[in-house]
């Protein structure tokens, strides 16, 4: 407010003022020209004049200097202050929850995905706030230049805290979604087992040729079955294994599964 009403001061001042004193010029040079008897304080007042009004020229100047400086500081404050709270916001709004199944679990990771594209539209003004103070730290010393530091770093930290919650969930829920796909894979298994031995035990003892015939189809069929199944056990197997190796945050639960897996497979 007080750098426009001065902006608007030195507009005036200068056009009307140059006007006057141009004016005030030629009248003194028409003067002295025509021989006045006091051209020696004519021009001496006219030096004076002209000297004055340089003077004031730099004054204003100056001060304009000075408030745009002012200015400048001021809005790096403000805009250091609400980069922070836009990201001290986003960071309230980063949940807790994994999910209780694949589904919420995959809903939750989508959810994640449009928050970090979200977030950085935030990286700009976190970077801007940077740059403007590593400037303003130049133009500064003492008090002023460590306050500037200190509210960038208050930026900056809180912006690199925020990116690291953000990954921290990514991970999370990328680990919460392959354990329900795992758990999925050995219930699916788990369950196909069920079936076929229900399909065996369901079968009786032939009685004659044409039984016995029967019955062996029906063990050839189940047999072609359990290979076709061969690459999805294996695939279940690796994907166990690989949730282990990385050290899953489930890997007690993922361990317990797999060895319960192991003794159903053994037993039939």
């Amino acid at each position: 407010m007080l750098r426009d009403k001065f902006r608007e001061f030195s507009r005036d001042t200068s056009t009307i003022g140059q006007e006057r004193v141009d004016s005030v010029n030629r009248l003194a040079d028409e003067m002295i020209s025509t021989g006045h008897s006091e051209n020696a304080t004519i021009a001496e007042w006219k030096d004076s004049l002209n000297e004055a009004w340089a003077d004031l020229l730099e004054l204003i100047d100056t001060r304009s200097q000075m408030l745009a400086a002012s200015y400048e500081l001021h809005r790096f404050y403000h805009d250091a202050r609400e980069t922070l709270s836009q990201v001290q916001n986003k960071q309230k709004q980063l949940p807790d929850e994994a999910g209780r199944d694949l589904n919420t679990a995959e809903a939750l990771q989508r959810m994640h995905t449009a928050y970090e594209h979200d977030i950085q539209a935030l990286s700009a003004q976190v970077k801007q706030v940077q740059d403007d103070a590593a400037r303003l730290q130049k133009a500064y010393a003492g008090e002023k230049a460590d306050d500037i530091r200190k509210h960038e770093q208050s930026v900056s930290e809180a912006w690199s805290d925020l990116l690291s919650r953000s990954s921290d969930r990514r991970q999370l829920l990328v680990d919460t979604v392959d354990k329900f796909r795992f758990f999925g894979m050995v219930r699916d298994l788990l369950l196909w087992m069920d079936d076929i031995n229900l399909q065996i035990d369901a079968q009786e003892k032939p009685r004659d040729v044409s039984a016995a015939d029967l019955v062996i189809k029906n063990h050839q069929g189940i047999k072609a079955e359990m290979e076709a199944r061969t690459d999805s056990f294996n695939a279940c197997i690796a994907m166990g294994d690989d949730l282990l190796a990385k050290g899953h945050y489930a890997s007690t639960k993922v361990r317990v599964v797999a060895v319960q897996k192991t003794v159903v497979i053994a037993r039939n």
